[in-house]
C-alpha cells in the first residue's frame, strides 16, 4: 500500500507545489481504488479532456475481464468498470474531482 501510495505520488508531483500536496492528493486517489475494489456502486467525478465533468459510477468488484487481456500499471491512470456504460473506462488522477 504505501509503495503504491508513493508511486502514485511521484508520478503527479509535477502538478502540484509540493510532494506534500502530491501526497496528499494521492491519499485521496487511494482511498477511491480501495472503495472501487471494496464496493459494489461507487460514485465518483471527474473532468474529461473535452472539460465537461463526468459524474461516474463505478466498480471493481468482478468486473469482466478487458479486451486483449491485463494491461501494465499506470499510476496516473484510474481504470474502472462503468457500470452505466457496462464497459471499461479510464481517467487521469489529476482529474479526479474531489470534494
Amino acid at each position: 500500500m504505501k509503495s503504491r501510495l508513493f508511486n502514485i505520488a511521484w508520478s503527479i508531483v509535477g502538478q502540484f507545489g509540493s510532494f506534500s500536496e502530491a501526497l496528499a492528493h494521492a491519499w485521496k486517489i487511494a482511498k477511491l481504488q480501495f472503495a472501487l475494489c471494496t464496493q459494489a456502486l461507487v460514485n465518483f467525478s471527474y473532468r474529461k479532456v473535452d472539460g465537461s465533468i463526468r459524474e461516474a459510477v463505478g466498480s471493481l468488484q468482478n468486473p469482466p475481464m478487458p479486451k486483449g487481456g491485463m494491461r501494465k500499471v499506470n499510476h496516473s491512470i484510474l481504470t474502472y468498470f462503468d457500470l452505466q456504460q457496462q464497459d471499461w473506462r479510464c481517467a487521469k488522477v489529476l482529474n479526479l474531482i474531489f470534494s
